[in-house]
């Protein structure tokens, strides 16, 4: 079984695609935060992270470069309800198909996750995410 770790911010949003994760058979974990994405990480072995482009204190962009960096294995997917502002299209470029606007989310989601999970291809890098845009 499959390991997701879903990092979104907005609570429904997170326990909404958790729920859905969860009865396709995944094993799912949540975090709100940065903080509570690393607790996680450090004690369960992640398969892919899902993580929200927009947190309230954080970057979605700089906390996949951290997971990239610390835990080469976990394949990532970001996700963003703001896909017309100059860090998601950032996003989009760096992450390409691994990038995905929530309004598109439950028709496409599984589709993507069973995609970047039987994928070998490496996680991209972020380069420098703190520039400011």
């Amino acid at each position: 079984m499959h390991s997701i770790l879903v990092i979104d911010d907005d609570y429904a949003m997170r326990r909404g695609i958790a729920f859905m994760l969860r009865g396709e058979g995944y094993a799912v974990f949540e975090a709100q935060d940065r903080r509570e994405a690393v607790r996680i990480m450090n004690k369960q072995t992640i398969d892919l992270a899902l993580i929200d482009l927009f947190l309230e204190h954080d970057d979605g962009i700089t906390i996949a470069d951290d997971i990239r960096r610390q835990h080469p294995h976990t394949k990532l997917v970001i996700v963003t309800a703001h896909g017309d502002s100059e860090r998601a299209r950032l996003a989009h470029r760096i992450f390409k198909e691994n990038y995905l606007e929530k309004s598109l989310l439950e028709e496409r989601l599984l589709k993507k996750i069973e995609d970047v999970l039987s994928s070998q291809q490496s996680v991209p890098s972020a380069g420098n995410p703190t520039t400011k845009i």
